[in-house]
């Protein structure tokens, strides 16, 4: 299992200021990190280059960034918005835009799988059939742009808000995630993401919920909460059981890398600091990918 964060760990500010990705890419390397999840959400700023006319320079410059630095980008993260609510033409067309770009820049950039979230169609209420119909049509384009691309797109596991009007979210029930992913019968290019931070919010039973999900989980986020929100804690700041949630990730056969999504955690760190709070968080990470090691070989032990 290979160790690896997304690049918004140096990315946020106790403010309004974003930090360029290429400046993100630098400070994860120096901090350790060989393997990267490019967070293409920042693309959803007014001012990132993701929206010029010359953005494919732009993932030229990646590239290069991240060839000087010796990291492999085997993950992204794709731009998201409310894909069924009420939203006007020009911001529909500039985030499909936004959302095709990334998906193209994914795969020049070498990522196998690109991560992002199921909408819900809340004007349903609880038929949730309307959200599975509508998120099959409305992502079979986006497919259908990866799959020319030689790419997956990895559908994430939701959480419930804990506040009014308490409705339910489409994919916060694991089985929900399931249906939708089968729906597409293409294995190779569509498969899952889970998030434990988001399955805490609903429970957390990682174990049961990774057993079911089995061989279609391709990617995870790695992050912990106390319960109540979406934190996005550096594992052991929140109570998620990591030695449990590491054995339950072993006992399914994944194969792919931990990836970090803390970008909360490390928001208020300055950023001369941002490389010393990413050390920590791959020392961190090198102590869960030792729980998932001793987990495998204890299975292999018992065989």
């Amino acid at each position: 299992m290979n160790l690896s964060t997304s690049t918004n760990l140096c990315a946020f500010s106790a403010g309004r200021e974003r930090y360029p990705m290429v400046f993100c890419i630098e400070e994860c390397a120096k901090a350790g990190f060989t393997y990267l999840d490019l967070n293409f959400c920042e693309a959803m700023n007014p001012s990132s280059r993701m929206r010029d006319d010359d953005w494919q320079t732009y993932i030229d410059e990646l590239a290069e960034t991240g060839k000087r630095c010796g990291v492999v980008f085997a993950q992204s993260h794709l731009p998201y918005y409310d894909i069924f609510g009420k939203n006007d033409s020009d911001k529909v067309k500039m985030m499909e835009e936004l959302i095709r770009r990334s998906i193209i820049a994914s795969s020049r950039l070498g990522v196998k799988w690109t991560v992002t979230h199921p909408g819900t169609v809340y004007s349903a209420g609880q038929d949730m059939s309307v959200s599975l119909e509508r998120n099959l049509e409305y992502y079979s384009r986006h497919v259908q742009t990866a799959k020319e691309h030689g790419i997956g797109i990895a559908l994430e596991n939701d959480f419930e808000y804990k506040s009014a009007p308490y409705q339910h979210i489409f994919c916060a029930n694991i089985h929900e995630q399931v249906t939708l992913i089968d729906s597409f019968d293409d294995p190779e290019h569509v498969g899952a993401c889970y998030d434990f931070g988001h399955a805490h919010l609903v429970g957390g039973f990682h174990r049961q919920s990774l057993t079911i999900l089995g061989k279609r989980v391709k990617a995870i986020h790695v992050q912990d909460n106390k319960g109540y929100d979406d934190e996005h804690l550096l594992p052991f700041h929140g109570n998620i059981d990591w030695k449990e949630a590491m054995s339950a990730l072993a006992d399914i056969g994944y194969e792919g890398d931990l990836t970090f999504e803390i970008q909360e955690w490390g928001r208020f760190y300055p950023k001369e600091l941002k490389c010393m709070m990413a050390e920590y968080a791959a020392k961190v990470g090198n102590i869960l990918i030792s729980y998932f090691n001793e987990a495998i070989e204890k299975k292999n032990s018992i065989k």
